[in-house]
């Protein structure tokens, strides 16, 4: 199955361009043609590449606006692009699932030309040793106003509260009541952006000044509400984690920045990384992933290098590089209903990965819901954002909120993911010196099997480890008394 493309066009370019500049690898394989990303290493740039490639993007009249030892995120008028590429841009529509299961065109963007190779979204410098590659950043998919009461509203459909019912859940209870709370764990989440809510404030989470790696945006804006209601699962299981927030959504919300906002993020060394986006391609892939993609991967796979714990939304029936990345932990789904059966999600997706050899995606699993709208969590948002007005719609499956009140019901492995990081945090507070392989481990030994239900692409749970739900539910304290008990 292929995704439905528009042929291309140098209409609905928009005046600034956001793309990523790779450097020069000193391993001698450039990052688009890399067949090996267990390791970002061989992939740095020495200092004299780095400051040359900066240079010349600089010259070309692009921003740099994040970096690593790979390379540059950057942004532009298409004309700089054009400079240091000698390829035109043009855009074309990529019809794909987006937030909240909703199927739309999205508009991407090329670079095309006759020194150009024939990769969507790629381009090269000629004559630039320093540069290897030149990459337009791809729209991701979130996986998913007046002051709001800290206090959610009253509605009948069956759901789940925050922090209560995920805390308790996810058993987290007692490592709570034994005083691991995640106290100070710094966790980075790259999102659609963190508004302030009055249901923040009265549970006294510690949230940092949220960053915006889009220019002319507000880092205190999310018009969408998706950031801002993903993080409180955070810290329903880890209330004394540290959020550092990072906006990567334009003026109307869309996830135009998620890499840049990553390549921030990562710079600035958090302990926990969670990510609720992710791309949306066909499955089974109709060969081995994009040269966007191995670009993408590698800087993820930098953060792992570097001990950051990197958390990944398994997606909503989408299937993407980002939670498969050898070493990423993958957030997948678990529904438990009102009598507390308990069943894989419907809503999320999970493989045996095509790309690398023993991953298997999810890893383990957060709470979802199940279709058609996965409305189970009741989460605070920006009132009047976009998701606060949509699941109040009483077309087609109103979630029982109003337009305006900053609450709305939705999950998807937007939600598990960031539930994944407040355990990891919870076990990172407890034993700082945790690898990121001890702590997949003690979380993947101690989950809760899920033996029922199937996922978004039809595979069935079973006892044992699953490609529906991976090791099972997560169990906070298990994973917790695992790392105190073998890690002592």
């Amino acid at each position: 199955m292929t995704r439905p493309i528009t042929p291309k066009y140098e209409q609905n370019v928009p005046e600034t361009v956001y793309g990523y500049v790779s450097a020069k690898s000193q391993g001698g394989v450039p990052m688009p043609q890399a067949t090996d990303i267990s390791s970002a290493r061989p992939f740095h740039a020495s200092d004299d590449d780095l400051a040359r490639a900066k240079e010349r993007a600089r010259a070309a009249g692009l921003t740099v606006s994040a970096e690593s030892r790979l390379g540059f995120a950057v942004s532009g008028a298409p004309a700089a692009y054009e400079q240091l590429t000698t390829g035109r841009i043009v855009s074309y529509e990529v019809r794909q699932r987006t937030e909240m299961q909703r199927v739309r065109d999205v508009t991407h963007l090329d670079i095309v030309g006759d020194r150009q190779p024939e990769a969507l979204g790629i381009g090269a410098a000629p004559g630039a040793d320093a540069i290897e590659a030149v990459a337009l950043e791809q729209p991701r998919t979130p996986m998913h106003v007046l002051p709001a009461s800290a206090v959610p509203p009253t509605v009948a459909a069956f759901h789940l509260t925050l922090p209560d019912d995920v805390a308790r859940l996810l058993n987290a209870g007692p490592a709570h009541a034994a005083g691991h709370t995640g106290q100070g764990v710094q966790v980075a989440m790259v999102d659609t952006g963190q508004a302030e809510h009055a249901f923040f404030t009265a549970h006294h989470y510690d949230v940092a000044p949220a960053l915006t790696v889009v220019p002319g945006t507000k880092a205190t804006e999310d018009p969408v509400g998706h950031g801002t209601g993903e993080s409180a699962n955070i810290f329903a299981v880890a209330p004394g984690a540290h959020l550092r927030p990072y906006r990567a959504s334009n003026p109307k919300g869309d996830l135009v920045r998620a890499m840049a906002g990553f390549m921030r993020a990562k710079s600035d060394r958090p302990q926990v990384m969670t990510n609720s986006w992710g791309g949306d391609g066909p499955f089974p892939p109709d060969g081995p992933p994009s040269q966007p993609d191995i670009m993408a991967a590698l800087e993820i796979q930098d953060a792992i290098d570097k001990g950051i714990v990197v958390v990944f939304s398994a997606g909503n029936g989408q299937f993407s590089i980002e939670p498969q990345v050898p070493g990423v932990l993958a957030a997948g789904g678990a529904f438990v209903g009102p009598q507390g059966a308990l069943q894989a999600s419907d809503y999320t997706s999970g493989y045996v990965s095509p790309w690398f050899e023993d991953v298997v995606v999810p890893t383990v699993c957060g709470l979802v819901g199940l279709m058609p709208r996965a409305q189970y969590l009741m989460l605070p948002v920006p009132p009047g954002c976009e998701i606060d007005v949509e699941e109040s719609n009483p077309d087609p499956d109103p979630d029982g909120t109003t337009r305006i009140d900053g609450w709305a019901r939705f999950s998807g492995t937007s939600a598990a993911a960031p539930q994944l990081a407040g355990a990891v945090a919870v076990l990172l507070g407890a034993r700082p010196e945790l690898t990121r392989a001890q702590v997949t481990e003690a979380l993947s030994r101690t989950a809760v099997d899920v033996t029922t239900g199937k996922n978004a692409f039809g595979n069935r749970a079973r006892p044992g480890h699953d490609d529906a739900t991976g090791a099972g539910l997560v169990d906070v304290s298990a994973a917790l008394d695992f790392v105190l008990a073998r890690f002592a």
